[in-house]
């Protein structure tokens, strides 16, 4: 979201409160992004996550 500032202040970077939202800037407009959230562990994502490990997580000579 475009944010317009008021006069005293011009830009703000970073994050104000601990709210879920921080300001930067982005081809000279003020920007409000909401921070990203850090993903939980399912199960799903375990499992996929060990498939990777079991197919690529191997050096090149090893793998044939």
């Amino acid at each position: 979201m475009k944010a317009e500032l008021i006069i005293p202040i011009e830009t703000l970077r970073g994050a104000l409160k601990r709210d879920g939202y921080y300001f930067r800037i982005y081809k000279g407009q003020q920007i409000v992004q909401r921070c990203p959230k850090k993903w939980t562990d399912t199960p799903a994502r375990k499992a996929a996550r060990e498939k990777f490990i079991a197919t690529y997580g191997q050096k090149k000579a090893n793998r044939a």
